[in-house]
């Protein structure tokens, strides 16, 4: 599992699993880094519908 930063310097973990899970999109080859900055610098966070303690931040 890593731990990555987000945009508030809050720690986030990422398991193998979700890793896997992001990066097996066509969309995401070779762009495992931008997983970080985008946690890092998101252009947009909404609040999760279906989980309030979770976020998702898009770029």
């Amino acid at each position: 599992m890593k731990t990555l930063i987000d945009y508030q310097g809050r720690p986030v973990r990422l398991t193998e699993e979700r890793r896997e899970h992001i990066l097996e999109h066509p969309e995401m080859a070779g762009l495992e880094d931008a997983v970080a900055d985008t946690l890092h610098a998101p252009e947009l966070v909404i609040r999760s519908q279906t989980d309030e303690t979770a976020t998702l931040n898009y770029r």
